[in-house]
């Protein structure tokens, strides 16, 4: 086992040698053919380079972001990907919050921060049924296990996780994070099943088949 040890940090240390000796290479091409250019053309083909400082000029900035401005808080940018500038379905892995004192149903309005966004939605409980590998609706959220959910948001890479909120107010009593979670994936044609219970009196009842009535009260129940 010893010897197994030593023979794989070895080729780690080779690995590494290998790969600064790669960049190293790299670094000098670089510079071999930019050398000629002025600063700014390389910069449009290489980009800036750590350490450097830039001048970042904003538009349609908010009020509320010069009032609360503070000089000792670091302000963070960040960058978006062309593939995340769009919206679609996604389906997530969620769990309610331990510290939570409530439940979740399908349908409630969360308040969603993932990555860079923070969004309003209205999620959809599932739990995958083993025997027939479809997605089974939940009305609320299992009691101390994982559940998917899917929900209409800005499109984001997978394996990014979330927090949900119920109320983004700072000031509460009880603890604000209601929900954890992980982005499975993108997608537009995620279906989920939902089991209805009508209760009914027969009207006519032939050999295979059978008329119901009374399932319904209104036109809008008949369309839901």
């Amino acid at each position: 086992d010893a010897a197994d040890d030593d023979a794989d940090a070895e080729d780690d240390d080779q690995f590494m040698q290998d790969m600064k000796a790669k960049a190293a290479a790299q670094e000098t091409l670089n510079r071999n053919e930019f050398n000629d250019m002025d600063e700014v053309t390389r910069m449009k083909i290489e980009g800036v380079k750590s350490g450097r400082y830039v001048r970042i000029e904003l538009t349609q900035v908010p009020c509320e972001f010069v009032n609360n401005f503070d000089p000792r808080a670091p302000v963070i940018v960040g960058g978006l990907t062309p593939h995340e500038s769009g919206l679609s379905y996604l389906r997530v892995r969620i769990k309610r919050h331990r510290w939570f004192p409530k439940i979740l149903k399908t349908n409630d309005p969360l308040v969603i921060s993932l990555g860079w966004r923070r969004f309003q939605t209205l999620p959809v409980y599932s739990l995958e049924d083993m025997r027939t590998e479809r997605q089974r609706m939940l009305k609320y959220t299992p009691e101390h296990m994982h559940c998917d959910a899917v929900f209409w948001g800005p499109a984001t890479a997978p394996n990014t996780g979330f927090l949900a909120y119920q109320d983004i107010r700072e000031r509460q009593k009880g603890f604000r994070i209601c929900a954890t979670g992980t982005l499975l994936e993108l997608d537009q044609t995620c279906k989920i099943v939902k089991k209805l219970k009508l209760v009914g009196e027969p009207y006519k009842i032939y050999k295979n088949t059978a008329f119901i009535q009374g399932m319904f009260n209104t036109e809008l129940e008949v369309a839901r």
